[in-house]
């Protein structure tokens, strides 16, 4: 199974940060650069043929800084996410951009190159993406993504809704009804479950047929491709799509890991206080 990064998104929010002069993927969690996080998190779950996707403006960085993979113990391709002419982006356009790399009915792994996941309660708190790969290889849906229960307001992030969550194959976990992004504040508050918001973390898995309702998906706000829209046209299609918590059950009450979006800047801080806190050797390990 390949893993696809995707790092060629502008960071408009990190800008007071980077100046637009390298991407937010390579934002510094100590010294090492946010990209790391997601290609560990998938090197742990058994992954070691990444393809990662750039931006012609930002991507001799990344490439200068991953290089083959080799140094990881991982094999690396880039793919250049251009821009049409009609200036079309968003994740679901990054993710059509490297169609031609996957297999007819191949199943494949994406992060968003800026999310970091970690549950401190595991040895190793970045190994975190073994539940999403055992219920897609489990239910075989066109899409399984990691969600995280929240809440805060969640209207700036697709949120799913539950047709049942439970707690099945050690992880919580449930076949979705809905999802939409940027839901209104009446929709969010009617997609909640046990008293959560269930917003997407930015690690999904997918079988190829995803390529063929992105396809079909229209463009949204900013000229954008949700991938969440692309995800909602094949639940309204028939298609199963699942949805696994970052969450753990702690005496039948759900207790929410940690997740951080670096693109967002008190996320950006959140994160490197919290690491640096409670996992400074396990970072250091990283830095070798």
């Amino acid at each position: 199974m390949k893993g696809v990064i995707l790092a060629a998104g502008e960071g408009t929010r990190m800008k007071r940060v980077t100046y637009g002069g390298f991407p937010k993927e390579l934002l510094p969690i100590r010294r090492i650069p946010t990209i790391r996080f997601p290609i560990e998190a998938m090197k742990l779950a058994g992954i070691r043929d990444f393809i990662v996707v750039i931006a012609p403006q930002t991507k001799h960085g990344i490439i200068d800084g991953l290089q083959s993979g080799a140094k990881f113990g991982v094999n690396i391709s880039y793919v250049v996410q251009e821009k049409n002419a009609k200036a079309i982006t968003g994740l679901g356009s990054a993710i059509f951009s490297i169609k031609n790399w996957i297999g007819q009915n191949e199943d494949f792994v994406v992060a968003c190159g800026d999310s970091i996941l970690c549950d401190f309660s595991s040895k190793n708190p970045f190994h975190c993406l073994g539940p999403l790969l055992k219920v897609h290889t489990l239910k075989k849906p066109l899409a399984t993504m990691v969600v995280y229960p929240t809440s805060a307001d969640p209207t700036r992030f697709g949120v799913v809704k539950f047709r049942r969550l439970s707690d099945d194959y050690g992880t919580f976990c449930g076949e979705l009804e809905a999802l939409v992004e940027k839901p209104s504040v009446e929709l969010a508050e009617a997609y909640k479950c046990n008293g959560y918001n269930y917003i997407s973390a930015g690690y999904y898995a997918f079988n190829s047929k995803i390529f063929g309702y992105i396809g079909k998906t229209q463009v949204g706000a900013k000229n954008e491709i949700q991938i969440t829209d692309a995800i909602a046209l094949g639940l309204a299609n028939g298609e199963k799509v699942w949805a696994v918590v970052h969450a753990k059950n702690h005496g039948n009450a759900m207790s929410p890991c940690e997740y951080w979006d670096v693109g967002i800047p008190e996320d950006y801080i959140n994160a490197n206080r919290r690491l640096l806190d409670v996992s400074k050797e396990l970072v250091a390990s990283l830095e070798e």
